[in-house]
């Protein structure tokens, strides 16, 4: 899975846009899950698309909570 942020990226980010890019990327993540909870077929080509879209904003929310960690924010 290619990583959605560059590590110098998120590292030169301030602090409140990577807690705001944290809360987008979850807000996108969990209405993705709902779709494909609700509206899409489990084993169909879109399925198996949006299962990778929301494995990237995953990979995507444990990349900014690396940072934040490193940097020890806090939510």
């Amino acid at each position: 899975m290619k990583p959605m942020y560059d590590p110098s990226d998120l590292a030169a980010m301030d602090p409140l846009v990577l807690m705001k890019n944290l809360d987008h990327i979850r807000m996108t993540s969990r209405r993705l899950a709902y779709i494909l909870q609700k509206q899409v077929h489990l084993y169909t080509p879109p399925a198996n698309e949006l299962r990778e879209r929301i494995d990237g904003y995953v990979e995507a929310e444990r990349q900014i909570e690396a940072e934040m960690a490193r940097r020890r924010l806090r939510a």
